[in-house]
């Protein structure tokens, strides 16, 4: 009995080959759309869930004030902090970040700088991190291992087996290390990235961290807060203070939150996942009317059939086993399909999604076939109803299956096209934004200028004597750099300082009230700044290389920074630092944006900081960038012989904070145009139907003298009319989505007129571009082949 139901849905299949072609073709691009999508969604809400004790992970926090932000902070450096002093705890470990290009290392006279951590050799212990060879329990105990992430291995020693090799690093101090560990490729679900790890017992590092705690089944976080939140009380420094914990679960989407000194390296929003759940259920419903309104159709090229085989005495058994043999041959035909599909575009996904996604087969299997069961048994429940019940009389004498008007395939195509016109609105409305934040005035100069480092932090080392003669070497070195750079004519100007997109946490106050420390955006700067980034002072005065020294205690802040401390008179106001002391405020910058066009201008404060190694601003002249570049690694090359001369431009940076919406708008519109060509087929279908159940008719009117466009025109004014009033369903509502959308930015673009018109033109223009052909075929042909037909 199975294999007659197989042979009757076979022949069924073949004798609509364009209604199950395009059956396959909904379920297909829309499985392979949710499949995807919730792919990335599940690695995105799975964050650093592959460590087993994910939950039982926190990290150590600091508040200066009850109002600043947390941060990581190192607790058993600067407090009396011992974890083996709480029973509740079972592991710690602390972490210190570098990113790429702070830690050099050399090998056979090649430099590589690629952003790692150095951690305590109980890393392990509290993270589960894969490592491929080495022993997890003792490598990090020996101060002369380091461990390299398999592709930075292959990077630094090409084909050569990497364990046992010398490497030597650079920092304050010079170390030879033997690679001791390789690890595996991180997971994609991790948000602690890095390309090797040293312990840190085996030399001095300077940088900031942060210590994670490894609770046990006694751990309480109300309670343990209570007993550690006044750590820093003892410290006149840190009375204020209030020490906490973070989870390591929340790190991932709360990330704004909290500043974690860099050692979590990834954030995710939750807005952008509800953004893609919207997503999926919109390609899922367009995928149900399509596929739904396909069956009726089928249901109606096989009438005759139906009678016939309820007259030969097929029961309501019979006809529910042939149909779900359908539904089953689909099921298992379109999941193998959608799964070669889907490994096949997911290295195109990874890279627009910007992801690393490598999901099991049989997971993504399964995922898929639970995607079409739904998908398909879902859609076939309308049709069978009516399979089941439709009277013989009609069937034998070939009348369709007409629904009522609430169910009919007009109600299914307006809805399809409806949330196919919220889907298109939606993305040029993204675009438009993400177009007004590229090209916005950010208040600053970015053209021609580059960011980069041209010293290491100086390494000192041997008697008193010879430090101090190596300083002077630092010294003569440094003023012979910027000699240099203001003699070359490519040159227009340069700084020694911060990116102004890239400030720092910093805890300030006005010295004149009892205000609480806030945490506030910093920037170190030097002289030349306005000049460079082209900033305007708008009361008192910059910074002045005959007037201020480095690190004199002045400052300049910003209009916002002025109008959030109250402050009427700079010249009679001091601001605080919770760690550098009392600032006389000698000017304010007018405002401009150096974070993401999400918020307004924050409050600003500008030091003058100046020292060798750090971040150099070099502005090149118009057409001179070649040239240029080319004198800066000259000069680069010379101070740090034998190593990789790294630098950005810091109009590329800017656009960098904006992945995130480029990611959106390319995800949008990707999806945008696969819910349009499953509308499409759906479209095309019924075209064929409409045109195959009134080929009497054309003909009847062609022999009566009717012209092939008034048929074209006959056929496709129902089609129109569906898409128009989609249309005009479709626009408060994406209207009012994209109005709330747009207020999670500070700078909106407007939701112009032109936008709905657009979309609208698009709309009706792939409609009749997918109706006219099959409707231009039936109109072309010749009436007596019509007529005959019938």
């Amino acid at each position: 009995m199975l294999k007659h139901y197989l042979k009757y849905a076979i022949r069924n299949f073949k004798s609509n080959r364009l209604v199950f072609a395009g059956s396959i073709a909904t379920v297909f691009l829309g499985a392979l759309c949710i499949s995807l999508l919730f792919t990335y969604i599940r690695n995105e809400l799975s964050m650093d869930n592959f460590h087993k004790r994910e939950k039982d992970i926190y990290l150590i926090t600091l508040k200066d004030s009850p109002e600043s932000k947390p941060e990581a902070w190192e607790a058993d450096l600067f407090f009396k902090f011992n974890y083996k002093d709480y029973p509740e705890i079972e592991s710690f470990t602390d972490v210190k970040k570098y990113r790429e290009g702070e830690i050099k290392f050399t090998y056979n006279e090649h430099s590589f700088s690629p952003e790692g951590i150095v951690a305590d050799s109980s890393f392990f212990e509290v993270f589960d991190f894969p490592l491929k060879v080495g022993d997890k329990a003792a490598i990090l105990h020996d101060p002369d291992a380091i461990i390299f992430s398999q592709n930075m291995a292959k990077k630094i020693f090409g084909d050569e087996n990497p364990i046992g090799k010398y490497v030597t690093i650079t920092t304050r101090e010079q170390k030879i290390y033997t690679v001791k560990g390789i690890l595996d490729p991180l997971p994609s679900n991790s948000s602690i990235t890095f390309d090797f790890i040293i312990p840190n017992h085996s030399m001095q590092y300077s940088r900031m961290g942060g210590n994670f705690i490894l609770a046990n089944s006694n751990f309480n976080e109300v309670e343990f807060y209570e007993k550690i939140k006044g750590l820093g009380h003892y410290r006149e420094r840190f009375k204020e203070s209030t020490t906490g914990i973070y989870p390591l679960s929340k790190m991932y989407f709360e990330g704004n939150n909290i500043n974690t000194q860099g050692i979590i390296s990834k954030h995710g929003d939750k807005k952008n996942i509800n953004v893609l759940y919207v997503i999926i259920a919109v390609i899922f419903i367009i995928s149900l009317l399509n596929f739904t309104n396909l069956q009726i159709i089928n249901i109606n090229f096989s009438i005759k059939n139906i009678g016939i085989n309820k007259i030969t005495g097929a029961g309501s058994k019979h006809i529910l086993l042939q149909k779900f043999t359908e539904i089953l041959l689909l099921i298992f035909v379109s999941s193998f399909i959608v799964t070669l599909a889907f490994h096949i575009v997911l290295p195109y996904f990874n890279q627009i999604a910007r992801v690393n996604l490598s999901p099991d087969i049989r997971q993504i299997f399964f995922l898929n076939s639970v995607i079409l069961f739904v998908l398909i048994t879902g859609a076939m429940i309308y049709p069978s109803f009516v399979y089941f019940y439709l009277p013989v009389t009609k069937s034998l004498k070939n009348q369709t299956f007409a629904p009522t008007k609430l169910a009919g395939r007009e109600v299914l195509t307006t809805l399809q096209f409806t949330l196919s016109f919220v889907l298109l609105i939606a993305s040029i409305v993204v675009v438009k934004q993400l177009n007004l934040m590229l090209d916005k005035d950010l208040g600053f100069e970015s053209k021609n200028i580059v960011s980069t480092q041209l010293f290491h932090e100086p390494n000192y080392s041997g008697t008193r004597e010879e430090q101090m003669k190596q300083h002077q070497d630092y010294q003569n070195n440094f003023q012979y750099v910027k000699n240099e750079l203001t003699v070359q004519s490519s040159i227009k100007s340069f700084s020694i300082a911060h990116s102004p997109i890239q400030p720092f946490d910093m805890s300030w106050k006005l010295n004149s009230n009892e205000m609480d420390f806030t945490t506030e955006k910093s920037l170190v700067v030097t002289p030349g700044y306005t000049k460079l980034l082209g900033l305007k002072i708008l009361e008192g005065r910059f910074f002045d290389f005959d007037k201020d020294k480095s690190y004199d205690e002045k400052v300049v802040i910003n209009e916002a920074a002025k109008k959030y401390w109250g402050i009427t008179d700079i010249s009679t106001q001091q601001i605080k630092s919770s760690s550098w002391g009392t600032y006389d405020i000698i000017g304010v910058v007018k405002d401009f944006n150096f974070e993401h066009l999400s918020v307004e201008p924050q409050p600003l404060v500008m030091v003058y900081f100046e020292r060798m190694h750090y971040n150099f601003l070099i502005q090149f002249e118009e057409g001179a960038n070649q040239a240029g570049l080319q004198f800066v690694r000259q000069l680069f090359e010379k101070n740090n012989p034998g190593e990789t001369f790294n630098y950005t431009f810091l109009s590329d940076d800017i656009q960098s904070m904006y992945n995130k919406e480029k990611r959106l708008s390319e995800i949008y519109i990707l999806f945008t145009i696969i819910a349009y060509i499953i509308s499409a087929i759906g479209l095309f279908a019924i075209t064929l139907y409409e045109t195959r159940k009134r080929i009497k008719e054309i003909g009847i009117r062609k022999v009566n003298g009717a012209k092939i466009t008034e048929v074209i025109t006959m056929l496709n004014k129902d089609f129109v009319k569906w898409v128009v009033f989609a249309f005009v369903v479709a626009t408060p509502i994406s209207y009012y989505i994209m109005h709330k959308w747009l207020e999670n930015f500070a700078y909106k673009t407007t939701l112009s007129w032109w936008i709905f018109a657009l979309a609208g033109l698009m709309a009706l223009g792939i409609a009749l571009l997918t109706v006219s052909w099959q409707s231009w075929k039936a109109a072309a042909k010749n009436p007596v082949e019509a007529l005959r037909y019938e």
